[in-house]
């Protein structure tokens, strides 16, 4: 580790780029479920969505349909189905079945993909507000925004501890902060790092990057509404992350509200009443 004290962005992305991904062991066991629920019964949208509660799966079978395609053909994988299609339904369970299970008990491992989880769905419920953009699109953008912590985590999880210290202890007043501090560069600057070493999607790297266009903006928010989620429904940011978001889809704020997943009916009812309060100081 001595020498790994001084690496970058790059030098870990090139690090991880060849470990072998871990996926949850609900990944296995949902597509159990499915498979005995019958084929008849289930359509390639049901396999694929099996991706958004799976980060490192999403990013392993990314890669792997990247190697199975022509380049100019692979540039174009940007959604969860896309995936499937790539793949086949026959060679996209066979990869789940044989991939590695994550290891019990890394609570931090377990905590950033829970966040990059929130952040995927609530990407794909916002997204289809927008009849004009892939909500598929934004959702894979937003699970893959947090790979690189997520990867940290599974493999070094001294690194990202030491961030998450700094926090915790007052030395930094955000995470990227702590993140700087700590290892001299953001998480998401290594996402996006082992996005490009693996020849993946350029749609992708832009929407995780951001710009000021309708996609990335929208992308970018649900990633940060999924963490602020992940902290409980009484977090601060989140009555302005529904107001922000009411705004890009332009939609009412019941119905972005909507979007937020595993909430009460009480702590929905709760969050909107906060957002419509703010909305008329904005």
């Amino acid at each position: 580790m001595a020498g790994q004290a001084w690496w970058g962005a790059p030098q870990w992305a090139a690090y991880l780029e060849y470990k072998e991904l871990p996926i949850k062991a609900a990944s296995k066991v949902a597509l159990a479920r499915l498979e005995e629920e019958g084929e008849e019964n289930r359509s390639g949208h049901d396999y694929a969505t099996l991706l958004l509660d799976d980060p490192l799966l999403a990013l392993r079978l990314l890669r792997e349909a990247n190697r199975h395609l022509p380049r100019h053909l692979a540039r174009d994988i940007t959604t969860p189905l896309g995936i499937l299609l790539a793949l086949g339904t026959s060679n996209f369970k066979r990869q789940i079945r044989a991939a590695p299970e994550a290891v019990d008990g890394n609570q931090g491992f377990i905590t950033a993909e829970r966040r990059a989880t929130l952040g995927a769905r609530i990407a794909f419920a916002w997204g289809a507000l927008h009849h004009d953009l892939d909500q598929g699109e934004l959702a894979l953008a937003a699970l893959l925004a947090e790979a690189g912590e997520i990867e940290l985590w599974a493999f070094v999880p001294e690194i990202p501890q030491k961030a998450l210290d700094q926090r915790r202890a007052g030395l930094a007043s955000r995470s990227e902060q702590a993140q700087r501090q700590t290892v001299g560069f953001t998480f998401r600057d290594l996402s996006l790092e082992l996005i490009e070493r693996g020849g993946l999607p350029p749609l992708i790297k832009q929407l995780i990057r951001g710009d000021e266009g309708l996609r990335a903006r929208l992308a970018r928010l649900a990633v940060d509404t999924g963490r602020h989620l992940s902290y409980g429904p009484d977090d601060p940011a989140l009555p302005h992350d529904l107001i922000a978001a009411a705004k890009l889809c332009h939609a009412p704020l019941a119905i972005v509200a909507r979007g937020l997943p595993f909430l009460t009916d009480s702590d929905r009812e709760n969050l909107l009443q906060m957002a419509i309060a703010n909305s008329e100081l904005v």
